[in-house]
């Protein structure tokens, strides 16, 4: 798993994998872990898998706020 990560920043900033492992910081890792989750879920939406890529119809707005106001009495 190392191995992928060290090659996927490396192909980032165009660099050979030694050149990344040198001079990259855990900050860059943490750019390339949140651009990797980023770019998955846009995929994820464009491709309807996601659950939050729908948004609910009006009835079903008004169904969970007849359902919360229920709960708070």
């Amino acid at each position: 798993m190392m191995l992928l990560t060290l090659d996927n920043l490396a192909n980032r900033y165009n660099c050979l994998p030694s050149q990344a492992l040198a001079n990259g910081t855990t900050f860059d890792l943490h750019v390339l872990d949140v651009s990797a989750k980023w770019s998955k879920r846009q995929q994820e939406i464009a491709e309807g898998k996601s659950p939050s890529s729908r948004m609910p119809t009006q009835e079903e707005m008004v169904a969970m706020m007849a359902r919360v106001r229920s709960e708070k009495e």
